[in-house]
């Protein structure tokens, strides 16, 4: 793995645009807008990276060597496109982990891992073991202190997302937290309570991993300091007053804890985005296009009244889309990515995208 400034050209530029950019979210000011090109190599990685290759008791160095290999191959594939993208590595085990280091096992699968409920009662999360005690939990800050260690000199950043604490408990009750929002909504609030205490306490055990080996670099740290990176998938199968009641209030208590929150949800919850970016101190959402529910291009206008400010994430189609809905997105604050079929597309595009900027 090379210096990040040799996978990115003018990466001062592109972290000062992004600093400016969530700055102003948080402010509340609109006016930026950023271009994201994403080529065949940048999602290689997730498809030929297969999770059942390792033993993750023994295979530890094997895994993180592989891992590095596939980043460092999409880092240099598109080195000459540039967009907003720059590069960060971490561990790439699935979703299972995301729950895993509560308690509990992952199963892995090629591509992907989850975990299975193990609350039978919602009260039972009293009797888990202490945090930081279950095998994942160490297992994930060992494979995450091997990648740092490997790439120590770099000067690339750690990124690591979590589960909200509405995603953790979902994850680790099933489908019966849906019943519990009415049969028991103070043990909701107790669970959800305690999920937020385990995101925070995970966070800075890595966080504090990352500052070991990155805290002296320029921008090793610009994903963890003050910063928190958070899903609000299960909240997208709720209303927004359910948000607001039951998830809001644990959310905010992880953002509050860090500084800043920058959150992830589904267009097919598009009343959400609203809830979500109305918490405090919120700077980003990633907003996903679901099959079959409404494109969030095609309702820009919406999502400038709703964001409050916040950076929207999201994707579209063609480059003239972009075209179309540009005015109406520099009303607010937008990272839009465009799929494109190779790196010479992506240089394409991502200096049309500055030619509609200077106009």
């Amino acid at each position: 793995m090379k210096t990040i400034d040799a996978y990115k050209n003018d990466l001062d530029q592109t972290i000062l645009s992004s600093k400016k950019m969530y700055d102003d979210a948080v402010a509340g000011c609109g006016g930026n807008i950023s271009f994201r090109a994403l080529p065949p190599s940048d999602i290689e990685i997730y498809n030929d990276f297969d999770l059942t290759k390792y033993n993750y008791e023994t295979d530890l160095d094997a895994y993180a060597e592989s891992l590095l290999a596939g980043m460092e191959k999409s880092f240099a594939a598109r080195k000459d496109i540039n967009d907003n993208f720059f590069p960060s590595i971490g561990p790439i085990l699935g979703i299972g982990d995301y729950s895993a280091f509560v308690t509990g096992e992952i199963i892995f699968r090629k591509d992907t891992s989850w975990s299975t409920p193990c609350l039978k009662e919602i009260e039972d999360f009293r009797n888990l073991p202490p945090l930081g005690t279950s095998k994942w939990y160490k297992k994930f800050l060992e494979i995450s202190e091997l990648l740092l260690k490997k790439t120590q000199g770099t000067g690339i950043p750690f990124m690591r997302g979590f589960f909200s604490p509405l995603d953790l408990a979902h994850a680790l009750r099933g489908e019966n937290i849906y019943y519990d929002f009415y049969d028991d909504p103070d043990m909701v609030h107790e669970l959800l309570d305690y999920c937020a205490d385990a995101t925070i306490k995970f966070a800075e055990d890595i966080y504090a991993l990352n500052n070991k080996y990155n805290g002296k670099t320029k921008y090793g740290t610009w994903y963890t300091k003050g910063k928190i990176n958070m899903s609000e998938d299960i909240a997208c199968m709720i209303s927004g007053a359910a948000y607001n009641e039951f998830c809001a209030p644990h959310t905010q208590k992880v953002i509050d804890h860090f500084g800043v929150g920058y959150m992830h949800c589904h267009s097919r919850a598009m009343y959400l985005v609203k809830e979500i970016c109305h918490l405090r101190n919120v700077a980003h959402l990633w907003l996903a296009t679901d099959p079959n529910q409404p494109r969030p291009i095609d309702h820009i206008e919406q999502l400038v009244k709703a964001a409050n400010g916040v950076a929207i994430a999201i994707d579209c189609d063609t480059f003239e889309e972009i075209q179309n809905h540009y005015n109406e997105m520099k009303k607010g604050n937008f990272s839009i990515c465009l799929p494109v079929k190779s790196i010479e597309e992506g240089i394409k595009y991502t200096t049309l995208f500055e030619q509609l900027k200077n106009k």
